[in-house]
């Protein structure tokens, strides 16, 4: 009997979960480990008492989900088929790249530096590579996260990446994730993707997220920084401007680690980036910032969390956006700061630039603390182009076009400042300026 005929026959289940099962049988005549298929029975069972997450649920109240249920999303683990020349070229000239197609790893595409060892996740899981089952398997509730439920019923997809310990890459690795569907045609891509960094290693990674026509990309990306490693991950959402794009980033920091995170999204209809970054030990520095440019009816909502557990760690979110149209953003951030984690330096800010009366910001900044020793803060607002900058501009001989623009990318310069690697830093400059053309 398949998962989705059990799940039938419970009273808890809910009706509007199953299309989103139908296809789990199809995992059943996969060869996986028993613990494997346990996850994933799990994560099914966790979806069917919840479905979707509605507008009532605490978190999701700014981000509908509705429009997704009139479009039929199918999964298949049939090798993804796709024209190879249609690949974006790579972001940087001097980096390496690991491709994935549908979210189904594409080695003869990719080129791996030394001191990397990257497998398909059911090739890692077959060799029983030391801690997956550990990593893959500590979820946290999966009640609470229905989309991550939703990920874990299916899966199979994605990656397995670990940096040897003491190993500095030298070349920042580019993770393309390629993803192509139609409107006759829409798949459903569940990425599970893990990146494992070795005591005093370091790695410089650019995440992009692309691709052409309909589809529903909904991964989890789990991250584990040994001691005194280093992590500056950069991300691209770029996705195509039909497509639906859910990301749950779950980072695991231990002692006097280093993580810079930033995310550029100018793409997708409906977006949501979920980050839990927990800074276990002492001496951890974490920091995640961003920029997003909205059009038309784009909705994208950022959800982090800096969660403190040892004494001496610093965080930090600083997200600026462009908002155009009757586009929306929705910034939900919060430090969480344990009892036991004294002398905790954290600050979030969140600030959006209106350029239509249709278009909306909303902003949620939490802070949740038990220390007594600490200094933490946020800040949040949003507002429309100064007019007198404008004016002024102008009164100089620069265009209304040319003004508008400048305003703007200097307002979203604040942000782009904490990008550390300069040749990134290029390239989210490049992608403003190109968003500001169009």
């Amino acid at each position: 009997m398949s998962p989705t005929a059990n799940f039938m026959q419970k009273e808890q289940t809910v009706a509007a979960a199953l299309p989103w099962l139908a296809d789990a049988a199809l995992l059943e005549k996969q060869k996986s480990p028993p613990w494997l298929r346990a996850l994933r029975e799990t994560g099914a069972e966790q979806f069917a008492q919840t479905g979707l997450p509605t507008t009532a649920r605490e978190g999701w109240q700014h981000t509908n989900l509705r429009p997704l249920t009139s479009i039929k999303f199918h999964y298949s683990t049939e090798a993804v088929k796709f024209d190879a020349r249609k690949l974006p070229q790579k972001l940087l000239e001097q980096s390496d790249c690991i491709v994935l197609v549908n979210g189904q790893y594409q080695p003869h595409l990719s080129t791996i530096p030394d001191g990397i060892t990257v497998m398909s996740l059911m090739e890692a899981a077959e060799k029983k590579v030391e801690g997956l089952e550990e990593y893959i398997v500590s979820l946290g509730d999966l009640q609470e996260a229905p989309l991550k439920a939703l990920n874990t019923a299916y899966v199979r997809d994605g990656i397995v990446l670990k940096v040897q310990a003491g190993k500095e890459i030298r070349r920042p690795l580019e993770i393309l994730l390629y993803n192509t569907g139609n409107s006759s045609h829409a798949p459903a891509i569940y990425p599970r993707i893990l990146y494992c960094l070795g005591d005093n290693s370091t790695l410089t990674l650019l995440e992009r997220h692309t691709g052409e026509g309909v589809y529903l990309a909904n991964s989890y990306t789990g991250v584990v920084q040994e001691s005194s490693s280093c992590l500056k991950m950069y991300k691209f959402e770029e996705e195509s401007c039909a497509a639906y794009h859910f990301s749950f980033f779950s980072l695991q920091q231990h002692k006097d680690s280093i993580f810079e995170g930033f995310s550029c999204a100018t793409g997708g209809q409906v977006v949501r980036e979920e980050y839990q970054n927990q800074l276990i030990d002492s001496g951890i520095s974490s920091s995640l910032n961003g920029v997003y440019l909205l059009q038309g009816r784009q909705s994208h909502d950022f959800a982090v969390l800096m969660d403190h557990f040892g004494p001496d760690g610093k965080s930090a979110q600083h997200f600026r956006g462009v908002i155009d149209d009757q586009a929306r953003a929705i910034f939900q951030g919060k430090i969480h700061v344990r009892r036991s984690a004294q002398k905790t330096d954290g600050h979030q800010s969140g600030r959006a630039l209106l350029l239509s009366d249709q278009a909306e910001a909303d902003f949620k900044p939490e802070l949740e603390i038990y220390a007594d020793d600490v200094k933490c803060g946020h800040d949040a607002a949003s507002g429309h182009l100064d007019e007198a900058a404008l004016f002024y501009l102008q009164s100089r001989g620069i265009s209304k076009a040319e003004a508008r623009a400048l305003l703007i990318q200097s307002f979203l310069n604040a942000a782009l400042e904490h990008v550390t690697f300069a040749p990134v830093k290029k390239v989210y400059e490049e992608r403003i300026r190109l968003w500001l053309a169009r």
